[in-house]
């Protein structure tokens, strides 16, 4: 759902989670209880729609790390004294019924299924404190807290399971404040990002998304103020090159920075992958990563029988301008045999 913060929308993302309970003084009461937590963070890492919900899926079933969820989002103000009080299991049970009276049964962009349980992008509680959807020295107390809280309340040793785009260009900094850290990055072909990013936001631009909204305060106000919508749908509908131009650009960035700072990473601690060839081999690639990871599946999955590819059909907008972004990301291109033809 980050994908709303792309381009120029990006400068002025601001988002919002709904609490169900607005007296937080329970909350703080047994906050005291996270000084000695620690935690083992596992990070998946990729540009925008290039496969990391499907890998937090299918790695989230393997029943091996503690996932983020839109309960521990949604719910962050009580996640510890629902935990004491033993209401986690009925906040969540209402957390799902309200998308369910929505209409909300997947999250419009694509076919994946939302519940209270639904592995979500931690960013969106990081930009309730600061206009930045990654990790910054500002908001990494917060990071932190969520983190010990998700491990607190599973009660087990776990790894935390962390997928968040804005963080692909983040890695480093990752890795410095949080020494202990493991990635799993995964690479699509630029023109297919690029093409679902473009096809995502012109989804959410058409028609109001009642989840996005409920994560994104800028996109629900964006259907009350049409000096900002209409601008928005003319730019992604009507000269979608313009937006092409500037989602390539920030995809550019993004992959430079992996190109020029992977070997900084100590081999050991990361594992890089396809989408095409996650999708061609689910089992191999799965079993692969959980070997580089050290962890033995707590639950035999079929990995093909969870994995469903999107067909990405390249964007007209995109076809014109393929060999300008093939020359933009040439290297990152040669270094997953990806070809200006897709």
């Amino acid at each position: 759902m980050s994908i709303i913060g792309i381009g120029f929308i990006k400068r002025n993302r601001i988002y919002h989670l709904v609490s169900h309970q607005t007296d937080t003084s329970k909350e703080r009461q047994y906050l005291k209880q996270l000084k000695n937590v620690e935690f083992q963070p596992v990070f998946i890492l990729g540009v925008h729609r290039s496969g990391t919900s499907i890998l937090y899926k299918m790695l989230t079933a393997t029943g091996c790390f503690n996932p983020v969820t839109a309960y521990h989002l949604i719910n962050y103000n009580e996640l510890l004294s629902n935990n004491h009080e033993q209401k986690e299991q009925q906040a969540k049970e209402q957390l799902t019924e309200s998308f369910l009276k929505n209409g909300l049964l997947d999250r419009g962009i694509d076919r994946l299924k939302i519940t209270a349980d639904f592995a979500e992008e931690y960013g969106f509680l990081l930009s309730t404190q600061t206009i930045q959807m990654r990790i910054t020295k500002k908001n990494l107390a917060l990071f932190t807290e969520l983190c010990k809280k998700i491990k607190f309340i599973a009660g087990n040793d776990k790894p935390i399971l962390l997928k968040n785009p804005y963080d692909f260009p983040n890695f480093l900094y990752l890795k410095a404040v949080f020494p202990n850290a493991l990635f799993v990055f995964i690479h699509r072909h630029p023109l297919k990002t690029i093409s679902s990013t473009l096809n995502a936001i012109r989804t959410i631009l058409k028609e109001k998304n009642p989840y996005t909204a409920r994560l994104s305060r800028i996109y629900d106000k964006c259907y009350t103020n049409l000096l900002l919508l209409k601008p928005l749908r003319f730019i992604f509908q009507v000269v979608p090159e313009c937006s092409v131009v500037v989602l390539t650009r920030i995809t550019k960035k993004a992959t430079e920075y992996y190109l020029q700072n992977i070997e900084k990473l100590p081999k050991n601690d990361y594992i890089s992958i396809t989408y095409e060839e996650f999708c061609s081999h689910p089992q191999e690639t799965l079993q692969n990563i959980m070997e580089r990871l050290s962890l033995t599946m707590a639950q035999k999955i079929d990995a093909a029988s969870l994995i469903n590819p999107r067909k990405v059909e390249i964007d007209g907008s995109v076809q014109m301008l393929r060999t300008s972004i093939y020359r933009s990301m040439k290297a990152y291109f040669n270094l997953f045999h990806y070809t200006i033809e897709c």
